[in-house]
């Protein structure tokens, strides 16, 4: 599971949008410095909801098909490196990075077993190589629905 987060949620909200989370995507807005002064209070929010100790998180800047920018691509990586988080800018009109944003982060959840092999094993499916399954259903090459 993963959750998105570039708006205020109500209170009631913040908890379920956070339990259980593997990934989060935090973005700004690069032509607004006001949304990226306001992340610290998002982690701080996270840091608070979050039932995961190692969810992959990661700072995504938008807009970047925009002239008028205020914040600067080095100060994102900063902020990125100073927290741990994955850092990319992107832009969600032309589409710019956003492919990749993506790509990055599942391939870090999956590079993180502590995150899925607890959720696998909740919605009871097993992931084994192909060669050790004894029944070839349709599932795909890994995986066997138990």
């Amino acid at each position: 599971m993963c959750v998105w987060v570039s708006f205020p949620l109500p209170l009631a909200l913040t908890h379920s949008y956070y339990r259980g989370a593997q990934g989060v995507v935090l973005v700004y807005d690069v032509t607004r410095k006001d949304t990226f002064t306001g992340l610290e209070s998002w982690l701080n929010e996270l840091e608070m909801n979050s039932t995961e100790s190692d969810t992959v998180k990661m700072l995504v800047g938008n807009k970047i098909d925009k002239p008028d920018r205020e914040v600067e691509r080095k100060e994102g990586l900063q902020f990125a490196r100073k927290h741990s988080l994955l850092f990319i800018e992107t832009s969600a009109k032309t589409e710019d990075g956003v492919q990749q944003a993506f790509e990055e982060l599942v391939l870090k959840i999956l590079q993180t077993p502590s995150l899925w092999d607890k959720g696998t094993e909740k919605q009871g499916v097993q992931l084994m190589e192909s060669s050790a399954r004894q029944n070839k259903g349709s599932c795909g090459t890994y995986c066997s629905l138990t």
